[in-house]
């Protein structure tokens, strides 16, 4: 059919998030139980930082998806290179060019652990399904017509372009992963906290305590008994980073979750150091209409701040080796980057003051900023108040938690806020970040030259297209909606008991059903 050139054609708008592995010599784990008979390993223990709210893929976060991915496979697969690849489905493509239609067939040997099969009925069910969830990323698939074409195949139309479709249909983004459709029409609420699905294992609802520990038995039954590399998985929820990397060194668990606060003293204690620079810091100066009042009307108050910061050196004082200085929202390896445009900011102070006075703002003045008190933002953010003082710009700093800082940032009450923000495909960060309709842009700023070419990119072949997100980013920069600063790394830590680890550009964080015995 058309997969293999149109998956290619989609990947070059995939998500590409920076890469890095460090991997130290010996360390020692025992929870793994060693691998049996056929190369399969006892039990392999896992640590995360939260819990889900749902165990269905539906009401899901994409944060929270490795609790899906023993149980539930994806459609279509993401390899360690990035390339879209069969799982679920064999075939999928875009049948017309304008990227709103969209075919998919789905393999004919694959039951879920209920018993029901995988075919083009189970596929529709599970799309109407999706439509009535809460996930943050259904956005990317959902809101189409849904029809079924033969037995294994299903057409989707939107009235919208739709071309990160093949991308949100993988295990990464929650939306590929397939429910049965029995229990989709039993009890769909029931999956809130049990797993009816297809992939290699099956939560053992007697030995889980919802919020704590989940247990997943492998299934006897699954079509692809080769990648069951364990007889079971166990996802404990340690909040802690300094307890998490306590239990892996004491050999308590496998993989844990990590951050920048334990990386060195993980990769001290020998064990597999993965980390992938793949979120953004920085400011987002969002009152760019002058909405509130505020200076950053100005282009020319909002470049003075991108000059006043010292980008390189907040990049090796805050993250050394893990991460890097950025005047972008999108890592060097996304479609949509510009070379041409780093050091567009170099760090000038006395060119951040004159573009102040020529504003008219000689003497400076007070901004108010909402902020995190998450360690990596709340250092920034001291960094940032310094900084932009030595121009004359007073940061009224307004730190919060968590649920506070989304309340105050996606308000429309503050003219500006200290952001830690994914990179992503551009069209999902002109959905989440910048557009119009953008959560995180409450003040609804737009720009004519940005929407021009989004529209004209959404449904441009892919060399044009990236011709046209380079166009967005350039006017996004030049605007200086935003003054980034550096791009943070996701931090993973495996014990060497398991085989080698990766991260890569397009995949940061390594499925937990990919993970296995060290040979």
């Amino acid at each position: 059919m058309y997969s293999r050139s149109l998956s290619a054609r989609l990947l070059s708008i995939t998500a590409a998030l920076a890469i890095a592995l460090g991997a130290t010599s010996c360390a020692s784990s025992n929870t793994s139980d060693g691998p049996t008979a056929g190369g399969r390993g006892g039990t392999l223990n896992v640590a995360l930082d939260k819990a889900p709210a749902s165990l269905d893929p539906a009401d899901m976060e994409q944060s929270t998806s490795p609790f899906a991915q023993p149980a539930y496979d994806a459609l279509i697969g993401v390899d360690a290179n990035g390339s879209l690849v069969p799982a679920l489905a064999t075939e999928w493509g875009f049948t017309d060019d304008e990227n709103k239609v969209f075919e998919i067939t789905v393999r004919d040997d694959v039951t879920f652990s209920d018993g029901a099969e995988l075919d083009a009925d189970a596929l529709v069910t599970n799309l109407k399904h999706l439509d009535g969830g809460k996930s943050n990323v259904a956005s990317l698939v959902n809101g189409g017509t849904y029809e079924k074409v033969d037995d294994d195949t299903v057409r989707i139309t939107w009235t919208t372009p739709h071309p990160l479709a093949p991308q949100a249909l993988t295990q990464r983004w929650v939306a590929g992963m397939v429910v049965s459709p029995k229990a989709i029409e039993d009890d769909p609420k029931a999956l809130a906290t049990k797993t009816v699905g297809a992939g290699p294992y099956e939560l053992d609802a007697d030995r889980t305590v919802a919020g704590s520990t989940y247990v997943y038995k492998a299934r006897d039954d699954y079509w692809n008994p080769d990648a069951q590399h364990w007889d079971e998985i166990v996802i404990t929820v340690i909040a802690n980073p300094e307890q998490r990397l306590n239990a892996l060194k004491t050999g308590e668990v496998d993989y844990v979750a990590g951050d920048l606060s334990t990386a060195d003293a993980a990769g001290s204690a020998g064990m597999q150091v993965l980390y992938a620079p793949t979120i953004v810091y920085g400011l987002s100066l969002l009152d760019r209409d002058g909405t509130l009042g505020s200076p950053l009307k100005d282009v020319r108050v909002r470049q003075a701040i991108n000059y006043a910061l010292d980008r390189e050196s907040i990049a090796t004082a805050l993250l050394g080796d893990y991460g890097f200085a950025t005047e972008q929202t999108v890592v060097p390896s996304e479609a949509g980057y510009v070379k041409a445009l780093k050091g567009t900011y170099a760090y000038d102070p006395d060119k951040a003051k004159s573009l102040l006075a020529e504003a008219g703002y000689s003497n400076g003045f007070s901004l108010k900023v909402v902020a995190s008190t998450s360690a990596t933002a709340a250092t920034l953010s001291q960094v940032l108040v310094e900084q932009l003082a030595k121009v004359g710009i007073t940061i009224e700093l307004d730190s919060r938690p968590s649920a506070d800082y989304f309340e105050g940032m996606t308000g429309g009450t503050f003219p500006a806020a200290v952001i830690g923000y994914g990179s992503q495909p551009l069209p999902m960060e002109y959905d989440g970040l910048f557009g119009p309709k953008a959560i995180f842009n409450p003040l609804g700023s737009t720009s004519e030259v940005i929407e021009k070419t989004m529209g004209e990119a959404l449904v441009a072949p892919a060399d044009e297209a990236t011709r046209l997100y380079e166009g967005v980013v350039t006017e996004l920069v030049e605007q200086a909606w935003f003054a980034p600063a550096v791009f943070a790394p996701v931090f993973y830590f495996a014990s060497t008991d398991l085989a080698p680890v990766s991260v890569t550009e397009a995949r940061p964080q390594s499925p937990i059903t990919e993970l296995a015995p060290a040979a």
